[in-house]
């Protein structure tokens, strides 16, 4: 290998040598474990139990764009985008609110739970959206952030391989990660991304914790830390940070990123589409044996979805303080702050603990990238192949969620090309920015239809439709703009001026309007068709059998859960 590396002792590299030992061995027991049908292999025969529903939930969710992009933002904006990291409500909001549902429906995929309470076309435009969204936002933002990082801890430029020569080391990594966890998904299937993503979150949280506290300890506290970023220290952002944008309606073309206005209406949006709609998650509720399992693992996760903004967002903000002090090897955060975090890794900790931090880093991003593939095997399997081939056998449908699987990684490996020019942004804030305008019609669609019986089912094919063509619309139109300065006609242009956060509030607002105008003029569902799957049709067996679902324990952690997030608020107001 060629370039400036870091120097890897042999207990660092033994430390990583275990991690993919541990990691082949759960893929190679996964794999003698024969399915039987779709339900062992996309579901892991719904016996899961709630450590590992918890800990899947937070492995996948925990991927490039908090390695990389969430503690990025922190060295570019401080705190803003916690909230976003404070959304373990939402997660408990999956466990009590829309588990019972989903569950009932005994669904395999959400989009599945649009054709019962809409129309099978509905279910369709949801799967495509959801095919699309993965393979172009989480796909791309995973593999290259993987790439990204593991590139700058190691510090190599380009690597000797037999027959290619020498290669960009970026490619090598980015094809690396995708083949590898490729094969531990088509071989063991969801069992094997449970158990593996299970193994994963002790040993990222210990690696991260211990760089939190190394940091600290190089910059002299939280007290140095509030010093050396006064500015950037707290949650709620002014709603206007020009003069130009005061008063009405002139905040809402405020280009600030997080305005509190627009982060208290637009992010509890976001949050429900990824924390309650998203197949990536939901998939991991529906592996539980039954809804308490389910609704217990939803609790665990919300725990766990506590800690991003201290093991990653707070080291991005500690590389700024570190490079406002001088310290050597902070050159580049001043220009990339998006190398925050490994440039940490790199330049604090010493032999062996990097290479608990790479194994950490190392299972966020296969962690991430198996449920990516596993889920979006399971749209493909289930809700395309299934529903045009119906007389498939059991058999049949697994080895063809293993070849969708396959065909996800070349998707994934034909992407990445594209995917260095990523890199000139903050990729969580990118991210967001893609989801605020997929997030609002998904989410209207779902609540409006479980909470309202009066919603017709056209209304949510219109709906849904509506609204995600508007927002991919005003994407199109703000990419043109900034990419290419190109400016719009009149009202266009005011739309692709309004701050993306009120965007994406006043789309979801539309969306519910256009969802009551059309059940205004449309028939309703039958009740056979919407039985037991909104509340007010829930029978009295069902209700009880929800009440089952909880006892003391669960309601005293969900209460401690709001409380430390509202603590958390009160301590970064």
């Amino acid at each position: 290998m060629t370039g400036t590396a870091v120097s890897f002792a042999g207990l660092d590299w033994a430390v990583v040598g275990l991690y993919f030992i541990a990691n082949t061995a759960i893929c190679v027991w996964c794999a003698l474990m024969k399915e039987k049908n779709t339900e062992d292999y996309f579901l892991a025969s719904r016996s899961a139990g709630w450590i590992l529903i918890g800990s899947s939930i937070f492995a996948s969710n925990i991927g490039a764009e908090h390695l990389i992009g969430l503690a990025g933002s922190g060295a570019d904006s401080g705190v803003a985008f916690a909230h976003w990291e404070l959304h373990s409500y939402l997660v408990l909001v999956l466990g009590w609110v829309f588990a019972p549902f989903y569950l009932r429906a005994k669904i395999f995929t959400t989009p599945e739970f649009l054709e019962k309470r809409y129309t099978p076309a509905t279910r369709t435009v949801l799967s495509v959206i959801f095919l699309v969204s993965y393979i172009l936002t989480k796909a791309s933002v995973t593999i290259f952030a993987g790439a990204f990082a593991i590139q700058t801890i190691l510090g190599y430029q380009h690597v000797d391989l037999p027959l290619l020569g020498e290669t960009d080391f970026f490619w090598f990594a980015a094809f690396s990660l995708v083949i590898i966890t490729g094969v531990f998904v088509v071989l063991g299937g969801m069992k094997s991304v449970l158990w593996t993503e299970a193994m994963h979150v002790p040993v990222l949280l210990a690696g991260s914790t211990v760089l939190l506290f190394v940091g600290l300890n190089a910059i002299g506290g939280m007290d140095a830390l509030r010093a050396a970023n006064p500015e950037t220290m707290h949650l709620w952002r002014p709603l206007s940070t020009t003069p130009e944008t005061q008063g009405f309606p002139g905040f809402l073309f405020d280009p600030s990123s997080t305005p509190w206005l627009g982060v208290l209406l637009c992010s509890p949006i976001i949050g429900l589409w990824y924390w309650c709609t998203d197949q990536y998650i939901v998939q991991r509720v529906l592996t539980g044996k039954s809804l308490k399992e389910s609704r217990r693992g939803t609790i665990f996760a919300a725990y766990l979805k506590l800690t991003p903004l201290f093991i990653f967002l707070l080291p991005g903000m500690i590389a700024v303080a570190l490079y406002k002090q001088g310290a050597p090897g902070f050159e580049s955060i001043g220009d990339n702050p998006q190398g925050a975090f490994p440039v940490l890794v790199s330049s604090l900790l010493p032999v062996g603990l990097r290479g608990l931090v790479l194994a950490g880093m190392l299972s966020a991003l296969m962690s991430a990238l198996a449920s990516l593939f596993n889920s979006t095997a399971t749209l493909f399997t289930v809700d395309f192949y299934k529903r045009l081939r119906p007389q498939s056998s059991e058999k049949h449908l697994v080895n063809v969620g293993r070849l969708a699987t396959a065909g996800v990684i070349v998707l994934g490996m034909l992407w990445i090309p594209f995917l260095q020019d990523l890199g000139k942004g903050q990729l969580y804030t990118y991210l967001q920015l893609v989801q605020s305008l997929l997030a609002p019609s998904i989410a209207a669609v779902f609540m409006l239809g479980i909470f309202s019986n009066g919603v017709t089912p056209k209304s949510g094919l219109v709906g849904i439709s509506t609204g995600f063509v508007l927002g991919m619309l005003r994407l199109i139109f703000q990419a043109t703009h900034e990419m290419y300065g190109i400016e719009w006609p009149g009202f266009i242009q005011t739309l692709v001026d309004i701050n993306w956060l009120y965007f994406s509030f006043l789309l979801f607002v539309f969306t519910c309007l256009v969802i009551f105008a059309v059940s205004m003029v449309t028939p309703k569902a039958p009740p056979e068709q919407i039985a037991g799957i909104t509340y007010k049709t829930a029978t009295a067996a069902q209700l009880a059998e929800e009440r089952d679902g909880y006892g003391f324990w669960e309601i005293f952690h969900t209460v401690v859960i709001v409380g430390i997030i509202v603590w958390i608020y009160i301590y970064f107001w």
